[in-house]
């Protein structure tokens, strides 16, 4: 019998009719919702389930499964959480950033091209956050004091632009134009980005 615990407390669940991991995922969402609170976490058998390995997992019988764990928060609580990994992603970021501009501005190619690589992924899962907690204020999910100011420019057209180039001086190996690019317009977005992201967490915290 797969065991559920919600917060580390045991709950018992009615399991009828539920076959697989994708099932159980299913209305543990719902049903968690339904109070008021959002599935933060989860783990199966003590290990982190990633959106991912919940695809990969989808149809693993209860069968094989000894216990789902589940962290949940308010959307106060998630929204905290989020702000605060998204700040904490984008000093990341620019930090590597740094280095891939000083490695470029030595003629380091490949060592820049590590960090600048590295920046280039985690670029992509700090968009992906910034954008669900916008999408989450925009839809009145998340509830924050109005600011004065708005996100800078995200994802958009003009940044598949500066990567597109990025990637041009790439293929060129010119490595002045790279650290150009990342120093004087990616890094100033990210800083922006983490202003706004910081002024929301001083709302929060009010």
């Amino acid at each position: 019998m797969t065991r559920v615990t919600i917060d580390g407390n045991e709950v018992s669940w009615d399991l009828t009719g539920i076959t697989n991991i994708e099932e159980l995922m299913a209305d543990l969402y719902r049903k968690t919702a339904e109070t008021g609170r959002v599935v933060y976490r989860v783990a199966v058998d003590g290990r982190e389930l990633t959106a991912g390995g919940e695809k990969e997992m989808a149809s693993l019988p209860l069968s094989q499964v000894g216990e789902v764990a589940l962290t949940t928060n308010s959307p106060g609580e998630l929204l905290c959480n989020s702000l605060e990994g998204a700040v904490v992603l984008c000093d990341a970021i620019c930090a590597d950033t740094a280095k891939a501009v000083e490695a470029f501005r030595m003629g380091e190619g490949e060592k820049g091209l590590s960090y600048y690589l590295a920046c280039v992924e985690s670029m992509g899962t700090f968009f992906q956050l910034a954008g669900a907690i916008l999408n989450g204020i925009r839809s009145g999910y998340f509830s924050v004091a109005e600011c004065s100011e708005g996100p800078p420019t995200g994802p958009s057209a003009e940044t598949a632009e500066i990567l597109t180039r990025l990637l041009d001086d790439q293929k060129r190996e010119d490595w002045t134009a790279m650290a150009d690019v990342l120093e004087f317009e990616v890094v100033p977005n990210l800083q922006g980005w983490k202003a706004f992201l910081e002024r929301l967490q001083g709302d929060q915290a009010k």
